[in-house]
Protein backbone atom coordinates (compact mmCIF):
# COMPACT_ATOMS: atom_id res chain seq x y z
CA UNK A 1 0.00 0.00 0.00
CA UNK A 2 1.36 3.48 -0.87
CA UNK A 3 2.16 6.07 1.75
CA UNK A 4 -0.70 8.22 0.42
CA UNK A 5 -3.21 5.40 0.73
CA UNK A 6 -2.10 4.91 4.31
CA UNK A 7 -2.37 8.63 4.96
CA UNK A 8 -5.93 8.82 3.64
CA UNK A 9 -7.27 6.08 5.92
CA UNK A 10 -9.78 7.70 8.26
CA UNK A 11 -9.47 7.20 11.98
CA UNK A 12 -12.53 8.07 14.01
CA UNK A 13 -11.09 9.15 17.36
CA UNK A 14 -9.23 12.35 18.07
CA UNK A 15 -6.87 12.88 20.96
CA UNK A 16 -3.98 15.12 21.85
CA UNK A 17 -1.17 13.73 19.72
CA UNK A 18 1.74 11.94 21.26
CA UNK A 19 4.61 11.53 18.86
CA UNK A 20 4.43 7.80 18.19
CA UNK A 21 7.56 7.29 16.17
CA UNK A 22 10.69 5.78 17.68
CA UNK A 23 13.90 7.75 17.39
CA UNK A 24 15.04 5.17 14.83
CA UNK A 25 11.93 5.87 12.71
CA UNK A 26 12.45 9.61 13.06
CA UNK A 27 16.07 9.26 11.94
CA UNK A 28 14.87 7.30 8.93
CA UNK A 29 12.47 10.09 8.03
CA UNK A 30 15.20 12.67 8.45
CA UNK A 31 17.35 10.65 6.04
CA UNK A 32 14.53 10.63 3.49
CA UNK A 33 14.06 14.35 3.94
CA UNK A 34 17.76 14.93 3.24
CA UNK A 35 17.44 13.30 -0.16
CA UNK A 36 14.34 15.32 -0.94
CA UNK A 37 15.97 18.55 0.19
CA UNK A 38 18.98 17.83 -2.01
CA UNK A 39 16.75 17.62 -5.08
CA UNK A 40 14.85 20.77 -4.12
CA UNK A 41 17.96 22.85 -3.39
CA UNK A 42 19.44 21.70 -6.73
CA UNK A 43 16.89 23.96 -8.43
CA UNK A 44 18.22 27.55 -8.42
CA UNK A 45 15.56 29.87 -7.01
CA UNK A 46 16.82 33.41 -7.49
CA UNK A 47 13.80 35.62 -6.92
CA UNK A 48 15.01 37.86 -9.75
CA UNK A 49 14.95 35.05 -12.31
CA UNK A 50 11.41 33.91 -13.26
CA UNK A 51 12.76 30.91 -15.17
CA UNK A 52 14.27 29.60 -11.91
CA UNK A 53 10.97 30.00 -10.12
CA UNK A 54 9.04 28.14 -12.82
CA UNK A 55 11.19 25.02 -12.32
CA UNK A 56 10.58 25.17 -8.58
CA UNK A 57 6.83 25.39 -9.16
CA UNK A 58 6.95 22.19 -11.21
CA UNK A 59 8.82 20.46 -8.36
CA UNK A 60 6.28 21.67 -5.79
CA UNK A 61 3.28 20.52 -7.80
CA UNK A 62 4.72 17.01 -7.98
CA UNK A 63 5.83 16.87 -4.33
CA UNK A 64 2.47 17.97 -2.92
CA UNK A 65 0.35 16.03 -5.41
CA UNK A 66 2.21 12.85 -4.45
CA UNK A 67 0.99 13.42 -0.87
CA UNK A 68 -2.66 13.70 -1.87
CA UNK A 69 -2.92 17.49 -2.02
CA UNK A 70 -4.92 19.28 -4.66
CA UNK A 71 -2.65 21.94 -6.13
CA UNK A 72 -3.00 24.97 -8.34
CA UNK A 73 -1.04 28.03 -9.36
CA UNK A 74 -2.64 31.35 -8.49
CA UNK A 75 -1.86 34.06 -11.07
CA UNK A 76 -0.51 37.37 -9.79
CA UNK A 77 0.89 40.51 -11.35
CA UNK A 78 4.25 38.77 -11.11
CA UNK A 79 5.16 35.15 -10.41
CA UNK A 80 2.27 32.76 -9.60
CA UNK A 81 1.67 31.70 -6.02
CA UNK A 82 1.68 27.97 -5.30
CA UNK A 83 -1.45 26.73 -3.54
CA UNK A 84 -2.24 23.29 -2.11
CA UNK A 85 -5.10 22.01 -0.02
CA UNK A 86 -6.11 18.84 1.78
CA UNK A 87 -9.76 18.87 2.81
CA UNK A 88 -10.88 16.42 5.45
CA UNK A 89 -14.30 17.68 6.62
CA UNK A 90 -16.37 20.84 6.28
CA UNK A 91 -16.95 20.75 10.04
CA UNK A 92 -13.27 20.98 10.89
CA UNK A 93 -11.35 24.25 11.31
CA UNK A 94 -9.00 25.25 8.51
CA UNK A 95 -5.30 25.77 9.11
CA UNK A 96 -3.37 27.81 6.54
CA UNK A 97 0.42 27.58 6.27
CA UNK A 98 2.59 30.21 4.59
CA UNK A 99 6.17 29.64 3.45
CA UNK A 100 8.27 30.81 0.51
CA UNK A 101 10.43 28.94 -1.96
CA UNK A 102 12.40 31.73 -3.62
CA UNK A 103 15.84 32.73 -2.40
CA UNK A 104 18.38 35.50 -2.40
CA UNK A 105 20.86 35.81 -5.24
CA UNK A 106 24.24 34.16 -4.74
CA UNK A 107 27.80 35.34 -5.28
CA UNK A 108 29.57 32.03 -5.83
CA UNK A 109 32.96 33.57 -5.07
CA UNK A 110 31.88 34.17 -1.46
CA UNK A 111 30.77 30.60 -0.76
CA UNK A 112 33.04 27.95 0.72
CA UNK A 113 31.80 25.36 -1.77
CA UNK A 114 31.79 25.13 -5.53
CA UNK A 115 28.03 25.27 -6.06
CA UNK A 116 25.61 26.89 -3.54
CA UNK A 117 22.78 24.91 -5.16
CA UNK A 118 24.44 21.59 -4.41
CA UNK A 119 24.14 20.82 -0.70
CA UNK A 120 27.43 20.28 1.10
CA UNK A 121 27.32 18.14 4.25
CA UNK A 122 29.71 19.56 6.85
CA UNK A 123 30.86 18.88 10.39
CA UNK A 124 32.48 21.35 12.75
CA UNK A 125 36.01 20.21 13.50
CA UNK A 126 38.19 22.49 15.57
CA UNK A 127 36.05 25.52 14.84
CA UNK A 128 36.06 24.97 11.07
CA UNK A 129 33.36 23.48 8.87
CA UNK A 130 34.78 20.44 7.10
CA UNK A 131 32.89 18.79 4.23
CA UNK A 132 31.91 15.16 4.70
CA UNK A 133 30.84 12.55 2.16
CA UNK A 134 27.15 11.67 2.27
CA UNK A 135 28.14 8.09 3.01
CA UNK A 136 29.25 9.33 6.44
CA UNK A 137 25.56 9.28 7.40
CA UNK A 138 25.37 5.51 6.87
CA UNK A 139 26.55 4.92 10.42
CA UNK A 140 24.00 7.36 11.87
CA UNK A 141 22.58 10.84 11.52
CA UNK A 142 24.56 13.40 13.48
CA UNK A 143 22.21 16.23 14.45
CA UNK A 144 25.07 18.69 14.87
CA UNK A 145 26.18 18.37 11.26
CA UNK A 146 24.88 20.92 8.80
CA UNK A 147 23.63 21.22 5.26
CA UNK A 148 25.16 24.17 3.41
CA UNK A 149 23.33 25.60 0.40
CA UNK A 150 21.13 28.47 -0.69
CA UNK A 151 17.64 28.29 0.87
CA UNK A 152 18.39 25.28 3.06
CA UNK A 153 17.02 27.40 5.93
CA UNK A 154 15.28 30.25 4.16
CA UNK A 155 12.86 28.71 3.28
CA UNK A 156 13.03 25.39 1.45
CA UNK A 157 14.03 23.47 4.57
CA UNK A 158 10.71 24.03 6.37
CA UNK A 159 8.77 23.07 3.22
CA UNK A 160 10.56 19.71 3.12
CA UNK A 161 9.99 19.27 6.87
CA UNK A 162 6.27 19.77 6.27
CA UNK A 163 6.17 17.24 3.43
CA UNK A 164 7.97 14.62 5.50
CA UNK A 165 5.67 15.18 8.46
CA UNK A 166 2.81 14.40 6.07
CA UNK A 167 4.59 11.15 5.18
CA UNK A 168 4.85 10.20 8.86
CA UNK A 169 1.15 10.86 9.31
CA UNK A 170 0.53 8.35 6.56
CA UNK A 171 2.78 5.72 8.13
CA UNK A 172 1.02 6.21 11.49
CA UNK A 173 -2.44 6.22 9.86
CA UNK A 174 -3.28 9.52 11.53
CA UNK A 175 -6.23 11.66 10.60
CA UNK A 176 -5.70 15.40 10.51
CA UNK A 177 -8.25 17.30 12.64
CA UNK A 178 -8.04 20.26 10.26
CA UNK A 179 -8.58 21.17 6.68
CA UNK A 180 -5.09 22.11 5.54
CA UNK A 181 -4.18 24.85 3.08
CA UNK A 182 -0.68 25.81 2.02
CA UNK A 183 0.40 28.95 0.19
CA UNK A 184 4.00 29.19 -1.04
CA UNK A 185 5.38 32.49 -2.22
CA UNK A 186 7.89 32.84 -5.07
CA UNK A 187 8.64 36.54 -4.55
CA UNK A 188 9.13 36.86 -0.78
CA UNK A 189 12.73 37.96 -1.26
CA UNK A 190 11.43 40.77 -3.50
CA UNK A 191 8.97 41.99 -0.83
CA UNK A 192 6.03 40.02 -2.30
CA UNK A 193 4.60 43.06 -4.04
CA UNK A 194 1.92 41.05 -5.95
CA UNK A 195 0.79 39.28 -2.77
CA UNK A 196 -1.86 41.75 -1.48
CA UNK A 197 -3.76 41.81 -4.75
CA UNK A 198 -3.58 38.03 -5.12
CA UNK A 199 -4.91 37.50 -1.59
CA UNK A 200 -7.85 39.83 -2.20
CA UNK A 201 -8.62 38.11 -5.51
CA UNK A 202 -8.52 34.64 -3.91
CA UNK A 203 -10.08 35.57 -0.57
CA UNK A 204 -12.68 32.79 -0.69
CA UNK A 205 -10.16 30.13 -1.69
CA UNK A 206 -7.79 31.15 1.12
CA UNK A 207 -10.50 31.45 3.76
CA UNK A 208 -9.14 29.87 6.95
CA UNK A 209 -9.40 29.99 10.72
CA UNK A 210 -5.71 30.31 11.57
CA UNK A 211 -2.48 31.22 9.79
CA UNK A 212 0.92 29.76 10.66
CA UNK A 213 4.04 31.19 9.04
CA UNK A 214 7.10 28.93 9.03
CA UNK A 215 9.92 31.33 8.29
CA UNK A 216 12.94 32.63 10.15
CA UNK A 217 15.06 31.14 12.94
CA UNK A 218 14.20 30.05 16.46
CA UNK A 219 15.41 32.27 19.27
CA UNK A 220 19.17 32.49 19.67
CA UNK A 221 18.87 30.37 22.83
CA UNK A 222 17.76 27.48 20.61
CA UNK A 223 14.57 27.03 22.62
CA UNK A 224 11.15 26.39 21.00
CA UNK A 225 9.90 29.73 19.76
CA UNK A 226 6.49 31.23 19.08
CA UNK A 227 6.22 34.67 17.50
CA UNK A 228 3.02 36.72 17.67
CA UNK A 229 3.93 39.47 15.23
CA UNK A 230 6.54 41.14 13.10
CA UNK A 231 7.43 44.65 12.14
CA UNK A 232 6.48 46.10 8.79
CA UNK A 233 8.70 48.24 6.62
CA UNK A 234 8.77 51.17 4.26
CA UNK A 235 11.58 53.28 2.86
CA UNK A 236 12.47 56.80 1.81
CA UNK A 237 15.25 58.29 -0.28
CA UNK A 238 16.30 61.86 0.54
CA UNK A 239 18.58 63.85 -1.76
CA UNK A 240 19.96 67.35 -1.19
CA UNK A 241 21.60 69.48 -3.88
CA UNK A 242 24.61 71.78 -4.31
CA UNK A 243 26.11 73.01 -7.60
CA UNK A 244 24.72 71.37 -10.72
CA UNK A 245 28.02 69.51 -11.24
CA UNK A 246 30.93 68.90 -8.80
CA UNK A 247 33.10 72.00 -8.35
CA UNK A 248 36.75 72.53 -7.37
CA UNK A 249 36.76 72.89 -3.58
CA UNK A 250 39.54 75.46 -3.73
CA UNK A 251 37.61 77.74 -6.06
CA UNK A 252 34.13 77.20 -4.60
CA UNK A 253 34.59 75.89 -1.07
CA UNK A 254 32.90 78.36 1.34
CA UNK A 255 30.74 79.60 -1.56
CA UNK A 256 28.87 76.82 -3.34
CA UNK A 257 26.47 75.16 -0.84
CA UNK A 258 27.67 71.69 0.07
CA UNK A 259 24.85 69.10 -0.21
CA UNK A 260 26.65 66.77 2.21
CA UNK A 261 26.45 69.28 5.04
CA UNK A 262 22.85 70.04 4.16
CA UNK A 263 21.98 66.37 4.40
CA UNK A 264 23.89 65.95 7.66
CA UNK A 265 22.00 68.83 9.29
CA UNK A 266 18.66 67.38 8.19
CA UNK A 267 19.48 63.90 9.45
CA UNK A 268 20.90 65.19 12.72
CA UNK A 269 17.59 66.86 13.53
CA UNK A 270 15.67 63.59 13.12
CA UNK A 271 17.20 61.68 16.07
CA UNK A 272 18.95 62.52 19.32
CA UNK A 273 22.24 61.03 20.48
CA UNK A 274 20.36 58.31 22.40
CA UNK A 275 18.72 57.03 19.22
CA UNK A 276 15.25 58.45 19.92
CA UNK A 277 13.38 59.94 16.98
CA UNK A 278 12.72 63.65 17.62
CA UNK A 279 10.11 64.08 14.88
CA UNK A 280 6.88 65.02 16.64
CA UNK A 281 4.27 62.24 16.71
CA UNK A 282 6.58 59.46 15.50
CA UNK A 283 5.87 57.22 18.52
CA UNK A 284 2.20 58.19 18.97
CA UNK A 285 -0.16 55.37 19.97
CA UNK A 286 2.43 53.03 21.48
CA UNK A 287 1.81 52.02 25.08
CA UNK A 288 3.53 49.12 26.83
CA UNK A 289 1.58 48.11 29.91
CA UNK A 290 3.03 46.19 32.86
CA UNK A 291 1.82 42.78 31.61
CA UNK A 292 3.32 43.34 28.16
CA UNK A 293 6.63 44.45 29.66
CA UNK A 294 6.65 41.30 31.79
CA UNK A 295 6.27 39.10 28.71
CA UNK A 296 9.02 41.01 26.92
CA UNK A 297 11.35 40.69 29.89
CA UNK A 298 10.90 36.90 29.94
CA UNK A 299 12.55 36.44 26.54
CA UNK A 300 15.99 34.95 27.38
CA UNK A 301 18.12 37.44 25.47
CA UNK A 302 21.77 37.39 26.55
CA UNK A 303 22.78 41.03 26.37
CA UNK A 304 26.49 40.32 26.73
CA UNK A 305 26.30 37.90 23.80
CA UNK A 306 24.38 40.41 21.68
CA UNK A 307 26.85 43.18 22.47
CA UNK A 308 29.78 40.86 21.86
CA UNK A 309 28.44 39.85 18.46
CA UNK A 310 27.71 43.46 17.47
CA UNK A 311 30.87 44.71 19.22
CA UNK A 312 29.07 47.64 20.82
CA UNK A 313 29.54 49.06 24.31
CA UNK A 314 26.10 50.61 24.73
CA UNK A 315 22.79 50.32 22.83
CA UNK A 316 20.42 53.06 21.80
CA UNK A 317 17.74 53.94 24.35
CA UNK A 318 14.53 53.16 22.49
CA UNK A 319 12.93 50.95 25.15
CA UNK A 320 14.63 49.62 28.26
CA UNK A 321 15.79 46.34 26.70
CA UNK A 322 16.20 44.64 23.32
CA UNK A 323 12.65 43.27 23.11
CA UNK A 324 11.14 46.64 24.05
CA UNK A 325 13.14 48.32 21.29
CA UNK A 326 11.31 46.17 18.74
CA UNK A 327 7.92 47.49 19.86
CA UNK A 328 8.64 50.94 18.41
CA UNK A 329 9.02 52.12 14.81
CA UNK A 330 12.59 52.70 13.73
CA UNK A 331 14.15 55.37 11.55
CA UNK A 332 17.30 53.86 10.11
CA UNK A 333 19.94 55.29 7.76
CA UNK A 334 20.71 52.25 5.64
CA UNK A 335 23.11 54.02 3.31
CA UNK A 336 24.60 57.41 2.38
CA UNK A 337 26.36 58.72 -0.68
CA UNK A 338 27.99 61.97 -1.77
CA UNK A 339 31.04 62.50 -3.94
CA UNK A 340 33.85 59.96 -3.75
CA UNK A 341 35.73 58.31 -0.88
CA UNK A 342 38.90 56.30 -0.25
CA UNK A 343 41.37 56.19 -3.13
CA UNK A 344 38.75 57.86 -5.34
CA UNK A 345 38.40 60.91 -3.04
CA UNK A 346 38.55 64.21 -4.88
CA UNK A 347 38.89 67.84 -3.82
CA UNK A 348 35.40 68.86 -4.91
CA UNK A 349 32.13 70.26 -3.64
CA UNK A 350 29.69 67.46 -4.58
CA UNK A 351 26.60 68.13 -6.66
CA UNK A 352 24.28 66.07 -4.43
CA UNK A 353 24.04 63.93 -1.30
CA UNK A 354 21.65 61.05 -0.75
CA UNK A 355 20.49 59.14 2.30
CA UNK A 356 18.54 55.90 2.05
CA UNK A 357 16.21 55.39 5.01
CA UNK A 358 14.20 52.40 6.09
CA UNK A 359 11.38 52.75 8.57
CA UNK A 360 10.44 49.59 10.45
CA UNK A 361 6.77 49.72 11.39
CA UNK A 362 4.71 48.35 14.27
CA UNK A 363 0.96 47.77 14.38
CA UNK A 364 0.26 51.18 15.89
CA UNK A 365 2.14 53.06 13.15
CA UNK A 366 0.98 53.53 9.57
CA UNK A 367 3.83 53.68 7.07
CA UNK A 368 2.34 56.45 4.96
CA UNK A 369 1.72 58.54 8.07
CA UNK A 370 5.36 58.19 9.17
CA UNK A 371 6.56 59.12 5.70
CA UNK A 372 4.34 62.20 5.97
CA UNK A 373 5.85 63.12 9.32
CA UNK A 374 9.35 62.94 7.86
CA UNK A 375 8.30 65.17 4.96
CA UNK A 376 6.67 67.62 7.36
CA UNK A 377 9.93 67.78 9.27
CA UNK A 378 11.88 68.53 6.08
CA UNK A 379 9.48 71.36 5.28
CA UNK A 380 9.84 72.71 8.80
CA UNK A 381 13.57 73.04 8.15
CA UNK A 382 12.90 75.38 5.25
CA UNK A 383 13.14 72.87 2.41
CA UNK A 384 10.88 72.57 -0.60
CA UNK A 385 10.18 68.95 -1.52
CA UNK A 386 10.45 67.99 -5.19
CA UNK A 387 9.69 64.69 -6.92
CA UNK A 388 12.34 64.94 -9.63
CA UNK A 389 15.87 66.27 -10.07
CA UNK A 390 15.43 70.05 -10.16
CA UNK A 391 16.10 71.95 -13.40
CA UNK A 392 17.96 75.25 -13.72
CA UNK A 393 14.82 77.34 -13.23
CA UNK A 394 14.01 75.59 -9.95
CA UNK A 395 17.59 75.81 -8.69
CA UNK A 396 17.84 79.55 -9.33
CA UNK A 397 14.49 80.23 -7.70
CA UNK A 398 14.63 78.07 -4.56
CA UNK A 399 17.84 77.72 -2.46
CA UNK A 400 16.69 74.73 -0.39
CA UNK A 401 15.46 71.80 -2.47
CA UNK A 402 15.17 68.18 -1.36
CA UNK A 403 14.16 65.27 -3.54
CA UNK A 404 12.07 62.68 -1.69
CA UNK A 405 11.14 59.26 -3.01
CA UNK A 406 8.81 57.04 -0.98
CA UNK A 407 8.92 53.25 -1.06
CA UNK A 408 6.02 50.83 -0.85
CA UNK A 409 4.62 49.89 2.55
CA UNK A 410 4.54 46.41 4.04
CA UNK A 411 2.33 46.48 7.13
CA UNK A 412 3.18 45.09 10.52
CA UNK A 413 1.00 42.50 12.23
CA UNK A 414 0.53 41.33 15.79
CA UNK A 415 -1.80 38.76 17.32
CA UNK A 416 -2.87 39.09 20.95
CA UNK A 417 -0.69 37.14 23.37
CA UNK A 418 -3.78 35.57 24.96
CA UNK A 419 -5.24 34.35 21.66
CA UNK A 420 -6.65 30.81 22.22
CA UNK A 421 -4.91 29.36 19.17
CA UNK A 422 -1.66 30.88 20.36
CA UNK A 423 -2.13 29.16 23.71
CA UNK A 424 -2.77 25.90 21.80
CA UNK A 425 0.46 26.34 19.83
CA UNK A 426 2.41 27.08 23.00
CA UNK A 427 1.11 23.88 24.59
CA UNK A 428 2.13 21.86 21.54
CA UNK A 429 5.64 23.29 21.62
CA UNK A 430 5.95 22.62 25.34
CA UNK A 431 4.66 19.06 25.07
CA UNK A 432 6.79 18.25 22.03
CA UNK A 433 10.13 19.38 23.41
CA UNK A 434 9.68 19.55 27.20
CA UNK A 435 11.05 23.07 27.33
CA UNK A 436 9.68 26.48 28.16
CA UNK A 437 8.60 28.32 25.04
CA UNK A 438 10.16 31.63 24.09
CA UNK A 439 7.21 33.91 23.29
CA UNK A 440 8.13 36.91 21.17
CA UNK A 441 5.53 39.66 20.88
CA UNK A 442 7.09 41.30 17.83
CA UNK A 443 10.13 40.13 15.91
CA UNK A 444 12.39 42.65 14.27
CA UNK A 445 12.24 41.38 10.69
CA UNK A 446 9.42 41.68 8.21
CA UNK A 447 7.44 38.82 6.70
CA UNK A 448 4.99 40.04 4.04
CA UNK A 449 1.94 38.22 5.34
CA UNK A 450 -0.05 41.18 6.66
CA UNK A 451 -2.32 40.96 3.57
CA UNK A 452 -3.52 37.56 4.81
CA UNK A 453 -4.47 38.99 8.17
CA UNK A 454 -6.06 42.13 6.75
CA UNK A 455 -8.01 40.36 4.02
CA UNK A 456 -8.90 37.13 5.80
CA UNK A 457 -9.28 38.53 9.33
CA UNK A 458 -7.58 35.59 11.04
CA UNK A 459 -5.03 35.30 13.85
CA UNK A 460 -1.50 34.69 12.61
CA UNK A 461 1.60 33.24 14.25
CA UNK A 462 5.18 32.67 13.20
CA UNK A 463 6.50 29.24 14.18
CA UNK A 464 10.18 29.24 13.14
CA UNK A 465 11.96 25.95 12.47
CA UNK A 466 15.61 26.64 11.68
CA UNK A 467 18.81 27.31 13.63
CA UNK A 468 19.50 30.94 14.59
CA UNK A 469 23.02 30.95 13.07
CA UNK A 470 21.90 29.84 9.61
CA UNK A 471 23.44 32.71 7.58
CA UNK A 472 20.21 33.33 5.68
CA UNK A 473 20.61 35.82 2.82
CA UNK A 474 24.38 35.48 3.17
CA UNK A 475 27.08 33.18 1.79
CA UNK A 476 27.28 29.76 3.45
CA UNK A 477 23.62 29.57 4.41
CA UNK A 478 23.06 26.37 6.33
CA UNK A 479 20.57 24.15 8.14
CA UNK A 480 21.43 22.14 11.23
CA UNK A 481 20.25 18.55 10.80
CA UNK A 482 18.74 18.45 14.29
CA UNK A 483 16.39 21.25 13.19
CA UNK A 484 14.96 18.97 10.52
CA UNK A 485 14.09 16.52 13.28
CA UNK A 486 12.61 19.45 15.23
CA UNK A 487 10.52 20.64 12.31
CA UNK A 488 9.13 17.25 11.37
CA UNK A 489 8.11 16.59 14.97
CA UNK A 490 6.49 20.00 15.31
CA UNK A 491 4.50 19.76 12.08
CA UNK A 492 3.43 16.25 13.09
CA UNK A 493 2.15 17.50 16.43
CA UNK A 494 0.32 20.46 14.91
CA UNK A 495 -1.36 18.25 12.34
CA UNK A 496 -2.51 15.59 14.79
CA UNK A 497 -3.64 17.62 17.81
CA UNK A 498 -7.27 18.62 17.84
CA UNK A 499 -7.94 22.27 18.55
CA UNK A 500 -10.51 22.66 21.34
CA UNK A 501 -11.09 26.11 22.80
Amino acid sequence: MTRIALFLIVIITFSSAVFSQSEKAIDKQVRLSLEELKSFIALPNDANNPADIDKNLVWLVKAFSNRGFKTKLLPTEGIPLFYAELKTSEEKPTLLFYMHFDGQSVDRTKWEQEDPYKIALKANEGGKWVEKPWSALNSGVNGDWRLFGRSTSDDKGPIVMFLNAIDLLGYDKKEIPFNVKVILDGEEEKSSKPLPGAVRKNKELLKSDFLVINDGPVHVSGKPTLVFGCRGITSMTITTFGPVVPQHSGHYGNYAPNPGWRLIHLLDGMKDNQGLVKIKGYYDGIVLDAETKKVLAQVPDDISTIHGRLQIADPEKVGSNYQESLQYPSLNIRGMSSGWVGKEARTIVPESATAELDLRLVVETDGRRLQGLVKDYLKSQGYEIVDQIPDKKMRLKEPNLVLVKEGSVTDAFRTDLDNPFGIWLEEILTDSFNEDVVKIRTMGGTVPIAPFINALDIPAFIVPMVNPDNNQHSPNENLKISQINYGIKLFYQMLTTEYRR
